[in-house]
């Protein structure tokens, strides 16, 4: 859900903090007050582009930020982004007027794209104008999937699907090899000057090391074997020291003592050497092994220079070539092995497709009777709907196409979804889908910008409800004229223009039970009577006992 938005010098608003709260949020006022730029300012979070038209005149910049609770799906992103989280996501962007855009989420730079695929699942926007993803063909099969709720029939699908593509592509390419007897030998050639060189990562590994370890040590064998001379040659300084020492014959206890702590240092001194011995022993390299480790870099170089890439990818070609003069030569079983493949690869996708086609079918019947439940309070009385599923070319999806038919009128025939003109029923009718397709969905935040727009009495309060089942299960935010809409708020907020000093800026105060009926009553008939804070009051109480 979005917690808090603040907005600066956006459009006619010149700073506003909006709090927001769970369930159904309804914005009021009069028109032209600026309850849609609120909209737009969630929209301009939800990774709409830049337009320098909405910073506010006189102002350099707008500032629109907005503070988010994180899902499971947001938190997996930010944490493949290596962004920064703790309980919230805010999202931060300005407009500049050359142009320029900052983005920000959790105070790290992003791009746009990035910012859309953040929040492309959790945000919905809905107008009467706009086109949803309800109304789009190329989404009715998704959403049909969805409510099917097999994820492991569509992924047996999909791998059929990906295993057939493979041997198709495979088998096309061998069809368009154009190799010939001359090729074939320069193969052959090729293949055996690879299987010569017996290459393998893990040598080249173990060479380079030696290498490395060689140049490491050789300065160091030669100090190392210096030190050792100088203690233990013939005339070296471990000698000399033990004959100094044995021939002292000094009877003085203080000369004695250091005479013995002296001897304890030489027979110290020739452990360590000899561990020094032990050490340069095992790190003596002979020519010849140095020798034989570079002839062999330099042979595995050279094919690396000659076939233009890694060990890996001289096998990978060893293994490509091998193949293309198996093909050559035994071209008629090779063809007859990949038309064998394909025909059970297809065979096995058309057994799970035909599966998925039946499973789509049955889940298109019962979705088709849970809208019409739907659609039964919202006063479409000759309404119709249908799910037209049939078979159309194979995909990863399988081979269905899935479209949403209606009907509106007596006698008239189901055309597609997306073909409804009016707009008053077109709102009645998404609002109605939405009540099944928002829970489905996982869409966290449903915004209804004005759909309510030519509807009135029973079919106003039946929006009014569906909107509130909806914010069951996601946070609603609705901006509305009609009062038997905001009767069902859990939260109202007045949205008026303040003018003053030649400015227009809009302002809003969240209004407690009271400012809500009279509000209401003015919405409603445009009085403040007792009359009509009566029927405002009445339409509050019976948008309660809908509810329940």
């Amino acid at each position: 859900m979005i917690k808090s938005i603040f907005i600066k010098d956006f459009a006619i608003i010149d700073e506003l903090r909006i709090e927001f709260n769970e369930g159904l949020s309804v914005f009021i006022g009069e028109t032209g007050a600026g309850k849609s730029i609120i909209v737009g300012a969630i929209n301009f979070l939800n990774a709409q582009r830049a337009d320098i038209s909405y910073i506010r005149k006189g102002k350099d910049r707008a500032v629109i930020e907005g503070v988010f609770t994180l899902d499971e799906n947001t938190r997996a992103q930010l944490d493949e982004a290596e962004i920064e989280y703790e309980d919230d996501l805010i999202v931060y962007r300005t407009i500049s007027k050359d142009g320029r855009s900052t983005i920000r989420v959790n105070g790290h730079t992003v791009t746009l794209s990035f910012l859309h695929e953040l929040l492309k699942d959790e945000i919905d926007i809905h107008s009467q104008k706009d086109s949803q993803y309800l109304l789009r063909p190329h989404n009715h099969r998704r959403l049909l999937d969805l409510y099917m709720n097999d994820d492991q029939l569509l992924s047996e699908v999909s791998s059929a699907y990906d295993e057939y593509k493979k041997l198709d592509d495979e088998y096309r390419s061998y069809l368009e090899q154009n190799d010939n007897e001359n090729d074939i030998e320069y193969f052959k050639y090729q293949i055996k000057e690879i299987d010569d060189a017996h290459l393998s990562v893990e040598e080249e590994e173990e060479l380079l090391l030696f290498e490395k370890r060689y140049r490491t040590f050789q300065k160091s064998i030669d100090h190392l074997s210096e030190a050792i001379r100088l203690y233990e040659g013939d005339d070296g300084i471990g000698a000399k020291l033990y004959q100094s020492i044995k021939e002292l014959q000094i009877d003085d206890d203080e000369i004695k003592d250091i005479s013995y702590k002296i001897n304890d240092k030489y027979y110290e001194l020739e452990d360590l050497f000899s561990n020094l011995k032990a050490i340069l022993k095992k790190i003596d390299i002979s020519e010849d092994e140095v020798n034989d480790n570079q002839e062999r870099l330099f042979l595995i170089n050279r094919l690396k220079r000659k076939y233009k890439g890694s060990i890996d990818d001289i096998l990978k070609l060893r293994a490509e070539l091998e193949g293309r003069v198996e093909a050559f030569e035994n071209r008629t079983s090779v063809l007859s092995r990949y038309e064998n493949d394909i025909a059970n690869a297809l065979n096995k996708y058309g057994i799970v497709a035909d599966k998925l086609h039946e499973a789509r079918l049955k889940a298109a019947e019962k979705l088709r009777e849970d809208i019409i439940k739907e659609m039964a309070d919202l006063e479409l009385r000759y309404f119709d709907f249908a799910i037209d599923v049939k078979e159309s070319i194979m995909t990863r999806l399988g081979k269905d196409d899935v479209s949403f038919m209606i009907s509106t009128n007596k006698g008239e025939d189901l055309k597609p979804l997306i073909k409804i003109a009016s707009g008053g029923e077109m709102s009645r009718i998404l609002l109605g889908l939405k009540a099944i397709f928002t829970k489905i969905s996982g869409i966290d935040i449903v915004i209804f910008d004005e759909i309510d727009t030519g509807v009135s009495g029973k079919a106003a309060l039946a929006m009014g409800l569906k909107m509130a089942k909806i914010a069951k299960y996601a946070q609603v935010l609705v901006i509305t004229h009609l009062a038997q809409v905001a009767a069902f708020a859990d939260t109202t907020y007045f949205v008026a223009k303040d003018e003053a000093d030649d400015r227009t800026a809009s302002k809003i105060t969240c209004l407690n039970n009271e400012e809500k009926i009279k509000e209401m009553a003015m919405m409603a008939s445009a009085s403040n009577d007792e009359a009509a804070l009566d029927a405002a009051e009445a339409l509050i109480i019976k948008a309660k006992s809908l509810c329940r």
